[in-house]
């Protein structure tokens, strides 16, 4: 079920760094009921009475650097573990509900009363016509064709793939008894009557881990290296790594005081943000102090790499302890640079 909303007051509803995703100039909310099925970990199997459970989200669609993705205002779900864990471990916002979705005959009904405050949906679903799929340039294509998510996470603004077939869908009626779900963030229109109304059977969907959103550059995947500009140690220190990288293995570096560097670094928690230290941004997630240092050997040649377990093994606090005398004596001992003189692409 789709809506066509007023952009002005969705948009409190987003964190900052994120654009309303407009289709001819209109924004869209979606409440989608649904059953998640067999949810669980690459590799592992999915376990009876935790893996499958009801869902009811409510959505809407953005844009971040020219990558079209699904914002959820809410995620409503019948899973204790999905809404104690997803919140912490992704910052994506489920609550707790009491939710089932059945068939009754040709009809699919739902209902979801969320624990916290009673927010509530009831209704059901009526497919109707034939099934199709989406054409580019279409609003289903639009609602449905999205590969990624956003979330805030922190205070910072991430970012996670997902995979699917595309979806096969029909037109559909809708009986609605109650929607509080959507009422509760006052978009100003009839929560009882979508503009659009789609049903699907549902399809598999893998999902990555998320990843920091912000970007040296939207089409650049590589990991990247911030670094002292002013300090010799760096300079060795991303010299050393350049030249030992392993065949295959791309790291870029930025002095921390970049342009590129300040715009990542600035949208991180403020426990990163104000750390003083060197920045290592792997597969999306930031590392610093010593947990940046010991990853850089990760990027090296075999003989290097090995020693990344033995590192790992020392404690982080004692790791910690080291990183830090040598970060407070490493201008006596290397001289600074004229120039920042480590590479930069």
């Amino acid at each position: 079920m789709h809506w066509k909303v007023d952009p002005q007051r969705l948009k409190p509803h987003l964190p900052d760094g994120l654009e309303i995703d407009l289709f001819d100039g209109d924004a869209y909310i979606g409440v989608i009921p649904f059953l998640m099925k067999n949810v669980r970990p690459r590799g592992l199997p999915a376990v009876p009475g935790i893996s499958t459970f009801a869902e009811f989200n409510v959505r809407t669609y953005v844009v971040k650097d020219g990558q079209r993705g699904v914002f959820f205002l809410t995620l409503d779900a019948k899973s204790l573990v999905t809404c104690l864990y997803a919140p912490r471990a992704y910052g994506l916002p489920y609550r707790y509900a009491k939710a089932k979705v059945k068939y009754e005959g040709e009809s699919l009904q739902w209902r979801s009363r969320r624990s916290s405050d009673g927010a509530e949906l009831i209704g059901s679903t009526s497919k109707k016509g034939p099934l199709q799929s989406s054409d580019s340039n279409t609003l289903e294509h639009y609602f449905f064709e999205r590969y990624c998510l956003y979330t805030e996470h922190n205070g910072c603004i991430r970012r996670a793939y997902v995979y699917h077939q595309p979806w096969s869908f029909q037109e559909a009626e809708v009986n609605l008894e109650s929607n509080s779900l959507l009422a509760s963030y006052n978009m100003d229109v009839d929560v009882l009557a979508p503009d659009l109304v789609h049903y699907s059977e549902g399809l598999a969907v893998k999902t990555w881990p998320i990843e920091v959103a912000e970007k040296v550059h939207v089409d650049d995947r590589r990991d990247f290296l911030f670094l002292d500009g002013d300090c010799g140690l760096c300079h060795r220190l991303a010299t050393f790594i350049d030249k030992r990288l392993a065949k295959g293995k791309e790291l870029g570096y930025r002095p921390i005081l970049h342009d590129d560097a300040q715009r990542i670094i600035q949208t991180l928690p403020s426990k990163l943000r104000d750390a003083d230290s060197v920045y290592l941004i792997r597969n999306g997630k930031p590392y610093i102090r010593s947990a940046a240092g010991i990853r850089c050997v990760l990027y090296m040649r075999w003989y290097y790499k090995m020693w990344f377990p033995v590192l790992w093994l020392i404690p982080l606090p004692l790791r910690n302890i080291g990183y830090r005398m040598i970060a407070k004596y490493r201008h006596k001992f290397f001289k600074r640079p004229s120039e920042c003189l480590f590479r930069v692409d």
